[in-house]
């Protein structure tokens, strides 16, 4: 018998919103009460939680993928607005990485930087216990220092034990034989009319993967300029080719693809590593040459061939090109090199880069196939450093300076010492400065704006856990112009139980921002149920502003289907831009969600992903935005806004 799931009730019009007297808990009563009338659109959501509820094959896939999701989630949360991470390709990293885990005892140091949640030091310690004793177990990763009880939970899908002299020969008639194939094809919709782009968008997805070591993708992203899924209305293109690990040449890619080298001052990584309570995960890891596997404009990528060898066993050398069409379709060609050396616990590298910008005019047509170039001007920058890390156990110091030049000649410096006096307890003290003149657009690393220039500061952080089931962490970050703190407190008491809390201090662009955040999961059987609230005050101009979030998630993993149910509600009031609210939201597989909450209304969304077979697995979110009357015509706005996001994903 299909159970079907409706709501209806009365709509509650003409809400005096702008009244003082109304406190906030009344607030939540009226935005909830407008959402009565309001759900036609959420409707037919219940009722699909209902159908799903009637259906009774265990899905460890499914499981996975919502764990990888948890650890995202994770990581978002410790980021700053200003910070950025690419979920495609971060999210895609890790399932490849968990359909082919590492051998604890036979892996490096490389391979191991390719769990971004790592930290330097505990892939030290991790190689450390490796040489000195060899994993018999999984569980000895409770003996090694600085890995806490969550961070081994997140660790935990994506390695083994395994034999030290296990053959990881490659040959290449097992390429094609043994190559896992995936193919997904992603169509959204919104239906709001003041939307600023297109209200359908596109994407198809092709991924050839033989155990990590060959991966090739193609990926074309369409979004209608009119409404209209047409062909020809706006398509993107990218693709990529990685060979890893074949005879002397350590990497080779070709297509789109990413370089990130030393600690980001001349080039760093899209998956930045911004200022966070949790400071093992402060500043950036060198993760050399790899694929991009996302599309669009963005001086994220490069696009051309890069390659990446082991001269001796001590040293690697890293070639790369790139020619991209740039701003006002200006073609830029770039060049980069990179030699890195390691000696015991000492790591010296040096990274050149050279960036000559052709303007459009430079280029004449001369068939439609072919364009000759004409060099008349021609505009050159570059960037060059070296950095360097030195581990002498509790203390690990780490640093990286550059030089850029272009039309002036600028300079850029960060350095960091990291310390544990004791265990349990670590420091970490950075010091950063970017002088005006320092111009480079591939730069990523810490600072306090979105591009590295003009900035002077530093950075102190410390994590103390010596206290039972209790995770305590701080940092302060001051510059020029501005500072910025957090404190966060994290409790723990078992596996299927954790309360979060976190209070943040921002002093940037002439205003005062205070938020807090508390947050509790709890899990008890298939289900998973989360509680949030979100709180910030603002002042800028003399003038105080408030908005604050309450929300509560629910999931439910099917124990004998393959069907996996996530459902938000959410009020929220942040009637002024300054005091909107950052959320991190579940999606379809390799979707980026991280959206703010603006205005006077709440949100509803369903996830739900179902493996058909071992072949087929298909994805569906809708969300809807209710604003309250008052509210959407004082901005002019729709007092709704529905997006639907449909997924099929094909595995071979």
């Amino acid at each position: 018998m299909v159970c079907w799931v409706s709501f209806s009730g009365a709509k509650i019009r003409k809400i005096c919103v702008n009244t003082k007297f109304f406190c906030k808990c009344w607030d939540i009563c009226v935005i909830f009460s407008t959402f009565a009338g309001e759900m036609k659109g959420i409707r037919w959501i219940l009722s699909l939680v209902g159908l799903c509820m009637v259906l009774d094959i265990h899905s460890q896939s499914i499981v996975m993928e919502v764990a990888i999701e948890d650890i995202l989630e994770d990581i978002y949360n410790q980021l700053s607005e200003e910070d950025e991470i690419l979920q495609e390709d971060v999210q895609e990293q890790l399932m490849n990485i968990a359909a082919n885990p590492i051998n604890l005892n036979n892996t490096n140091a490389d391979e191991l930087a390719e769990l971004m949640f790592l930290s330097d030091e505990q892939i030290d310690a991790i190689l450390m216990y490796q040489y000195e004793h060899g994993f018999k177990d999984i569980y000895e990763l409770q003996l090694i220092y600085c890995l806490k009880d969550y961070e081994i939970r997140n660790l935990l899908p994506f390695v083994y034990v395994g034999d030290a002299k296990e053959n990881i020969d490659m040959y290449f008639r097992e390429v094609f034989h043994y190559a896992k194939h995936e193919m997904t094809l992603r169509m959204d919709a919104r239906n709001i009319e003041d939307f600023e782009g297109d209200p359908m968008y596109g994407k198809l997805r092709y991924r050839f993967n033989y155990r990590n070591r060959v991966q090739a993708g193609v990926t074309a992203m369409m979004a209608a300029s009119d409404g209209r899924l047409a062909m020809g209305d706006r398509w993107d293109y990218g693709g990529y080719i990685q060979l890893k690990d074949i005879g002397p040449m350590k990497t080779i890619v070709a297509g789109n693809y990413q370089a990130s080298f030393g600690y980001g001052l001349v080039v760093g990584s899209p998956f930045k590593r911004g200022k966070s309570a949790y400071i093992q995960s402060t500043a950036t890891t060198d993760e050399g040459l790899k694929k991009y596997s996302s599309v669009g404009d963005s001086y994220n990528y490069f696009h051309g061939v890069g390659a990446t060898a082991r001269v001796s066993s001590w040293a690697d050398v890293s070639a790369f090109y790139s020619l991209r069409k740039g701003k006002e379709d200006a073609w830029n060609h770039v060049v980069g090199v990179n030699a890195t050396g390691r000696w015991n616990r000492l790591k010296v590298g040096v990274t050149a880069v050279e960036t000559i910008e052709a303007t459009s005019s430079q280029f004449r047509e001369r068939s439609q196939a072919s364009y000759s170039l004409e060099a008349k001007r021609r505009a050159t920058s570059g960037v060059m450093g070296v950095n360097a890390r030195w581990n002498m156990g509790k203390v690990d110091i780490w640093g990286e300076v550059a030089t850029s030049h272009g039309n002036k000649w600028g300079v850029g410096v960060i350095t960091g010492v990291r310390y544990r006096p004791i265990s349990d307890v670590n420091l970490l003290a950075i010091y950063r400065y970017y002088s005006p003149e320092f111009d480079n657009v591939y730069a990523n690393s810490l600072c306090s704006w979105s591009r590295m220039k003009d900035e002077h500061g530093g950075y102190f952080g410390v994590e103390y856990n010596r206290l039972k089931n209790w995770q305590l962490s701080a940092f302060g970050d001051v510059w020029k112009t501005g500072f910025e703190t957090m404190a966060q407190a994290d409790f723990i008491p078992q596996k299927d139980y954790r309360m979060h809390t976190r209070f943040r201090v921002k002093r940037k662009d002439e205003k005062d921002t205070y938020s807090l955040r508390w947050n509790m999961v709890y899990e008890f059987g298939q289900w998973k149920m989360k509680t949030q609230a979100d709180g910030n005050m603002v002042q800028a101009k003399g003038a105080w502003t408030y908005g604050w979030s309450v929300l509560q998630d629910v999931e439910y993993r099917f124990s004998e289907v393959p069907i996996v149910l996530q459902l938000r509600a959410q009020a929220f009031d942040a009637r002024e831009w300054n005091n909107r609210v950052y959320i991190y939201e579940n999606d379809v597989l390799y979707a980026y969600a991280i959206p703010f909450v603006y205005g006077l209304g709440g949100r509803f969304w369903l996830n739900a992903r179902y493996k058909i077979n071992d072949m087929f697995s298909v994805y569906l979110r809708v969300s809807e935005t209710i604003y309250q009357d008052a509210w959407a015509m004082e901005h002019n706005k729709k007092s709704t806004r529905t997006d639907v996001h449909a997924l099929l994903r094909v595995k071979l």
